[in-house]
């Protein structure tokens, strides 16, 4: 691992995207970020993350 690395901050901002479209990009990043986690750590930070996260990932349930 390099030691001497810059932190590099990346800031994605829209103003005309509905909730559903908003969760799918989180969605996707979070697949980026798995893909990615061999290479380098990385970190998402926006609201309610976590709730999109469980409600997107989550295994089928039969109670659905």
């Amino acid at each position: 691992m390099v030691k001497n690395m810059k932190e590099k901050k990346v800031t994605i901002t829209s103003k005309n995207i509905s909730p559903k479209q908003w969760s799918a990009l989180i969605l996707e990043l979070n697949l980026i970020k798995t893909a990615w986690k061999p290479y380098a750590k990385l970190e998402l930070h926006t609201s309610s993350l976590n709730k999109i996260l469980r409600q997107g990932t989550r295994k089928y349930d039969a109670r659905d």
